[in-house]
């Protein structure tokens, strides 16, 4: 483990998190919404560095209402996935495509448990960056069967998604089958098995939470919960692991 890569990555994620909560705060609203500009409580125009979450304050300047995911939740989070991720995956490149995802999906995460939404914004962003460094992985290394099964993967599992979103539109969306084409991506270049494991850990831990929602009493069976935190965590949690 490179100690200093680990150092200097996690320090960088706590930076790129205050961008994070800005796009969070920004897209965190129901779909066909346009993008947020303003305090919902008060009106107050959020344009500033500060009320658009570049700075770690997460209320509104006016009226001190929150205005986006508790404060340091987002930088906390990106900075220690950013500094696992250094620690566990290699080559550089790789290590790259690895964190453009995590980047991307960490926002993605928190929107999605906000508004039941992943927005096309970062979804596409996500799969296009991870696709890219891979192919520059690839073409560094000369590993083009690892890159094309990655890409037959991302496919796999987003078509996959998309069988799931037609069957059930109420379990799943479209947001969701974008957001698994960069997840499955990633998980295929490390195998096929990581990409298994990493759909079936996904499935699992929303099933874990949807029933200890109903055992707590807190939601019924029409309850409506977001997958794309649960899809994340999965993948992310093969891609430390090496599975």
């Amino acid at each position: 483990m490179n100690l200093i890569l680990a150092t200097s990555l996690a320090a960088a994620g706590l930076v790129a998190g205050w961008g994070q909560r800005a796009v969070i705060v920004r897209y965190a609203v129901p779909a066909g919404d346009p993008p947020l500009r303003c305090c919902p409580d008060c009106g107050h125009r959020l344009l500033d560095a500060r009320q658009l979450g570049l700075a770690p304050l997460a209320r509104c300047g006016a009226c001190g209402s929150r205005t986006g995911p508790p404060p340091l939740a987002v930088e906390v989070t990106t900075a220690l996935l950013l500094g696992a991720l250094a620690a566990r995956v290699h080559p550089g490149l790789v290590l790259a495509a690895a964190c453009w995802l995590a980047l991307c999906s960490v926002p993605l995460a928190f929107i999605d448990a906000a508004v039941r939404r992943l927005p096309d914004v970062l979804t596409g962003p996500a799969f296009a960056g991870t696709a890219l460094l891979l192919l520059t992985a690839a073409s560094a290394d000369g590993h083009w069967h690892v890159l094309a099964r990655a890409g037959l993967g991302g496919v796999a599992l987003s078509g996959f998604c998309l069988v799931l979103a037609l069957v059930s539109p109420s379990g799943m969306g479209m947001g969701d089958v974008k957001a698994a084409a960069g997840l499955g991506t990633m998980m295929a270049w490390q195998g096929w098995t990581a990409l298994i494991a990493g759909g079936f850990a996904g499935f699992l831990l929303a099933a874990v939470y949807g029933a200890a929602l109903m055992i707590s009493g807190r939601a019924t069976r029409k309850y409506q919960m977001p997958f794309g935190p649960f899809m994340i965590v999965g993948a992310l949690l093969v891609i430390l692991t090496g599975a």
